[in-house]
C-alpha cells in the first residue's frame, strides 16, 4: 500500500486547524483502509478524538469511540503506554466505562512490568494517575500525580495537557476536579500605564498573588520597573516594544539588562516608527492579549492590572491616513494562471460580499484577495464565514494580522489600499499555511484574545521566519466559528 503523503505531514494540516483536509490527506494516503501500521492507527486516533472534540452529544461519543479503537489497535500491534491511556479516557468519554477500567488496568500493569518504558518520569507518573483516576483510585492518583509534578515542576506545557484531561475525565465521573489544582501553573500577569504610585501599586498587588508569567509593554519608565520588579521575584517576563530599544526614551543600561533577561522581545511591526502614544497603546493590548494567550494554553490565570497615575490621562491615538490599524486578510485560493481562477474569484467575491461590510474593500494583489476590516473580532467573524463558505470548493487558504499597515491613497480609485511592505506579512503567511486553514499572525491573536476576554479557538501551531528583518511571525490558528465578543 502506497502513503504518498507522511504521517508527519496530516499530523501538522491537523494541528493548523485543517481537519478535513487532514482526514482527507489520510484517507486518500490508504492509512484509513491500514490496520498493520501502529503508526497509521495512533494517527487514526489522534485524528477521530479531534473530529469528536467539534462534535456534540451521541455524534461526539461515536467519536471518542472510534478513536479508542484505533488507539487500542495501535497498542496491540506495539505495546506502549501511550495508545493505551488514550484508549482507556477515550473509552469512558465514549460512554463505555466497563472497556475504560480494562484498559487502565493494563496500562498499570504494563507500567508495573516495564517501568522505564514511558520516556520521562512525568509523563510515567502522570500516565499512572491518569489510569488510577480511571479506575476510581482519586487518593492514589492524587499520590501519582503529586509525583509526576515534583518530577518536572516546571514542566507547564505538560501540566496544562495533564490538565486538561483529567478535568475532562472528571466531568465524566461526576467527580469534583479541585484536587488538579497542584496541576495549575502559577498565574500570567499583564499590565498597563506603570507610571508613579502605580509602580507602588503594582508591587504590593504583586505580593499577594501567585505569579509565573508576565507580559507588558516597555514604553515607560515605569514599565522599566515593573520589568525590573518581576525579574527580581523570578517571574518569566516576555516584553512587547513599541519600538526599536535605541529610540526609547530609557536608561541604556537598565533597559539592555532587561532585555537580555527577558524570556521573550517582540515589536511592533512596521519596525522603523517612533515610541509614539499609538505604538505604546497597540504594545500595551497586544501584551494583554499574549497573557490570556498564555493562560489558555496553561489553564492558568490572567491578571490584567491597570495603573494610570493620577493627573496624567491616557494617551490619545493620534489617526494617520499612511499608517492606519487594520486587521488585513489576504485570501488565497490558488494560482491566477489556472484556468478555473477567475470563476474561484467569482466565488470569493460572492462570499465576502456574504460576510459583510469591510473597512477596505476586496482587493486583488497579484494572485491573492485583500480585505481590511477595523477590529480583529470584525475580521475574525467575516473570515470564519467566508471559509464557512468557501470549505472544500477551492484550495483556500487565509490569513489575518492586526496592526499599523503602509497604505497609500490609490490616485486612480481614490481609496486607501496597502503598500506593498503593509501586505507582505498576510500574503507571506497565506503562501506558508496549509490548506482549508485560518490562521493569524501572534498580534492578530494576541488582539482577538483582548478584545474578547478569551482565547478560547485560538492555537499556537508555529513561527514563520522573519519576512522583514524583524523577529519570526508566530502563527495561530483560529477554530472556523466566529469568536465570541466581550460584553
Amino acid at each position: 500500500m502506497t502513503h504518498a503523503t507522511p504521517l508527519s505531514t496530516i499530523i501538522a494540516l491537523a494541528r493548523a486547524g485543517a481537519l478535513d483536509h487532514a482526514w482527507a490527506q489520510y484517507c486518500a494516503a490508504g492509512y484509513d483502509r491500514d490496520d498493520a501500521d501502529p503508526a497509521a492507527l495512533t494517527v487514526r486516533g489522534r485524528l477521530l478524538k479531534d473530529h469528536a472534540l467539534r462534535a456534540e452529544g451521541e455524534a461526539r461519543r461515536a467519536y471518542y469511540l472510534r478513536s479508542a479503537e484505533a488507539y487500542r489497535r495501535a497498542a496491540a500491534l506495539q505495546p506502549a503506554t501511550y495508545p493505551l491511556i488514550n484508549a482507556a479516557t477515550l473509552s469512558l468519554l465514549s460512554g463505555d466505562r466497563a472497556q475504560s477500567e480494562e484498559i487502565a488496568r493494563e496500562v498499570l500493569a504494563r507500567i508495573a512490568a516495564e517501568p522505564g518504558e514511558p520516556e520521562t518520569p512525568y509523563y510515567r507518573a502522570a500516565t499512572e494517575a491518569e489510569a488510577l483516576l480511571l479506575l476510581g483510585r482519586r487518593d492514589d492518583a492524587r499520590d501519582a500525580l503529586a509525583a509526576a509534578v515534583a518530577a518536572a515542576p516546571r514542566a507547564w506545557e505538560d501540566h496544562g495537557s495533564t490538565l486538561r484531561q483529567f478535568v475532562a475525565i472528571e466531568e465524566e465521573l461526576g467527580g469534583d476536579p479541585g484536587w488538579l489544582a497542584l496541576l495549575r501553573p502559577p498565574a500570567s500577569v499583564s499590565w498597563m500605564g506603570m507610571n508613579g504610585d502605580a509602580v507602588a501599586a503594582f508591587r504590593q498587588r504583586l505580593a499577594g498573588e501567585r505569579i509565573g508569567f508576565a507580559f507588558g509593554p516597555l514604553a515607560h519608565a515605569g514599565d522599566l520597573t515593573v520589568a525590573e520588579i518581576l525579574l527580581a521575584d523570578g517571574v518569566e517576563l516576555n516584553l512587547v516594544l513599541p519600538a526599536k530599544p535605541e529610540t526609547l526614551p530609557l536608561p541604556a543600561d537598565r533597559l539592555d539588562a532587561v532585555l537580555a533577561a527577558a524570556a521573550t522581545v517582540i515589536q511592533v511591526r512596521p519596525s522603523d516608527g517612533p515610541p509614539d502614544a499609538r505604538r505604546a497603546a497597540l504594545a500595551e493590548r497586544i501584551a494583554r492579549g499574549a497573557a490570556l494567550l498564555n493562560a489558555e494554553r496553561l489553564m492558568n490565570e490572567a491578571l490584567y492590572l491597570i495603573g494610570l497615575p493620577s493627573g496624567m490621562p491616557a494617551p490619545e491615538p493620534v489617526a494617520d491616513p499612511r499608517l492606519p490599524e487594520l486587521s488585513l486578510l489576504a485570501l488565497s485560493v490558488g494560482a491566477g494562471g489556472d484556468a478555473a481562477f477567475e470563476d474561484r474569484l467569482a466565488e470569493v467575491g460572492a462570499a465576502v460580499a456574504a460576510a459583510g461590510p469591510a473597512a477596505l474593500p476586496p482587493r486583488l494583489e497579484g494572485d491573492d484577495i485583500l480585505i481590511g476590516y477595523a477590529a480583529p473580532l470584525a475580521a475574525a467573524t467575516a473570515a470564519c464565514a467566508i471559509h464557512a463558505a468557501l470549505r472544500g470548493r477551492m484550495p483556500l487558504r487565509i490569513a489575518g494580522h492586526h496592526g499599523l499597515i503602509p497604505s497609500i491613497r490609490d490616485p486612480f480609485s481614490g481609496v486607501s489600499r496597502p503598500t506593498e511592505e503593509g501586505a507582505a506579512i498576510v500574503r507571506e503567511m497565506a503562501g506558508a499555511i496549509p490548506p482549508d486553514t485560518l490562521c493569524v499572525s501572534h498580534d492578530f491573536a494576541a488582539l482577538l484574545a483582548a478584545g474578547c476576554g478569551s482565547a478560547s479557538g485560538i492555537n499556537w501551531i508555529g513561527e514563520l521566519q522573519a519576512f522583514d528583518g524583524g523577529a519570526a511571525v508566530g502563527l495561530y490558528a483560529l477554530a472556523t466559528t466566529p469568536p465570541p465578543s466581550e460584553d
